[in-house]
């Protein structure tokens, strides 16, 4: 059994999905991991990692749509509407930084995987992706550990 750790560097290109699962194979085949265990760390606190349909493009378009709606940029108002809406006081990197932290804390920075025969156990609809919830392109970098058997040859 062996341990693996590397950083793999991503560039998004503002709000949206940044599909990954592609990288991450081909990292697995690079280090030769033939089976065992991936965990994959996102090292950002405004963007997410997420497993999610990689058929239906309306699926990803829904998931912002969605998230944009229960947290705005604009601020917020109290769930029970008692009161005016509320401007978030974190706000030095623009109007989107706040709302982008929100968003990153209602899913996941990090994944784990079974790995088997050399590729990530998936289910044939899934895709892992990076969520950019910042406007601009971003640089982000994963962390991966793995621990398994490597092949032999």
């Amino acid at each position: 059994m062996e341990q693996i750790l590397s950083t793999l560097d991503f560039e998004t290109k503002g709000q949206g999905f940044t599909d990954i699962t592609k990288e991450i194979n081909d990292w697995i085949k690079y280090k030769k991991l033939e089976k065992g265990i991936l965990l994959i760390f996102l090292k950002h606190t405004s963007c997410s990692l997420i497993i999610n349909e990689n058929a239906d493009i309306n699926v990803l378009k829904d998931l912002s749509a969605y998230m944009k709606a229960i947290v705005p940029e604009e601020g917020f108002y109290p769930i029970d509407r008692s009161s005016k809406k509320i401007e978030y006081l974190h706000s030095q990197e623009g109007l989107d930084d706040m709302p982008a932290h929100i968003r990153t804390m209602l899913t996941s920075n990090n994944l784990s995987f079974s790995v088997v025969d050399g590729e990530l156990k998936m289910g044939l609809w899934q895709a892992i992706y990076i969520w950019e919830h910042r406007t601009s392109n971003k640089s982000r970098s994963l962390q991966l550990h793995a621990i398994g058997d490597l092949y032999l040859n």
